[in-house]
């Protein structure tokens, strides 16, 4: 069995709790890998959702780590305790499932979502997979029968890697570089954006009653944690370029956390009372937006003093 722990002040999020854990379990400097909380965007229109940035965690695997994330899709004729039992002696195989059918989980037969489980080792004696996972208790592992899993996961994932290797600097800083460059100035259309989706859309279907199931509330606690964590991506790159240049930046960041912070606890109050002061909802968003152009701002004066 895989003994992996979580690092410390590592995301909540299943997928980047799994990553992470993982880098620190095979000795990369998972430190670096904070360096995906870096986004300016919270809202996609297609999907009329909020959501956390763009980044992509395989891309940034590859282009930081030199690690391939492989995904495969579920097949009728895949036998995945062969599939895990074939892999298990170089890697621990993942698998994306609904945590509708995740007994321990809040949206068990409430709603529909997404979760990723890693299969750290396999219980033959009780047909039982062991599974890590970040949101069972504070231990990390559950043991999960064959058939829950067999049935009903999604996609499984392995990593492809020959040994741990240094992190490649210049793709964390190319990698901010990319979001400073993309960055929209717009910030009243940024702003108008997020405001009318949580005014115009049905309060039920963003708060449902229980509100651990409530999907922006999620993302919100998602982004409060990433803004607390991306800095220590920032004081990777500080010690290894020895230059310490983002002072502003992290006064900026906990200012932006605690932004974030203040609209999730106002919108909870929102979702048990129905009653919403618009006008302070949108100042609440007017600043988010205004701290996150003064946070690109001073990244791109920092990342020049980097790159020098």
């Amino acid at each position: 069995m895989y003994e992996i722990t979580i690092p410390e002040n590592s995301s909540s999020n299943c997928f980047d709790s799994v990553f992470c854990s993982l880098l620190k379990y095979f000795g990369f400097e998972y430190e670096a890998y904070n360096i995906k909380y870096f986004y300016t965007e919270y809202y996609d229109s297609v999907r009329n959702r909020i959501y956390r940035g763009k980044s992509e965690a395989n891309i940034l695997l590859k282009d930081i780590y030199g690690i391939d994330l492989i995904f495969r899709d579920k097949n009728g004729s895949d036998d995945l305790l062969e599939i895990i039992r074939a892999s298990a002696y170089n890697r621990p195989t993942g698998i994306v499932i609904d945590p509708y059918y995740c007994y321990w989980s809040p949206f068990y037969q409430k709603s529909h979502y997404f979760h990723m489980l890693l299969i750290a080792g396999i219980d033959y004696s009780e047909k039982k997979y062991i599974c890590f996972d970040v949101h069972f208790d504070s231990v990390g592992y559950i043991k999960v029968d064959f058939d829950i899993l067999n049935n009903n996961y999604k996609r499984y994932f392995a990593f492809g890697f020959e040994k741990p290797h240094e992190v490649k600097l210049e793709s964390m800083t190319a990698t901010i570089q990319g979001i400073l460059d993309a960055f929209d100035g717009n910030l009243e259309a940024k702003e108008a954006e997020l405001f009318d989706y949580f005014t115009k859309n049905d309060r039920q279907e963003l708060f449902p009653k229980n509100l651990e199931t409530s999907v922006p509330l999620i993302n919100l606690m998602w982004i409060v944690e990433d803004k607390k964590n991306f800095p220590i991506a920032l004081r990777y790159i500080e010690n290894k370029t020895k230059k310490s240049v983002f002072s502003q930046v992290f006064e900026l960041l906990a200012a932006s956390e605690k932004e974030f912070t203040i609209l999730k606890i106002a919108l909870i109050k929102y979702a048990m009372s129905g009653i919403l002061r618009e006008d302070i909802l949108k100042s609440m968003i007017s600043q988010i937006f205004e701290t996150d152009a003064k946070i690109v701002e001073r990244m791109k004066y920092a990342l020049k003093e980097i790159n020098v």
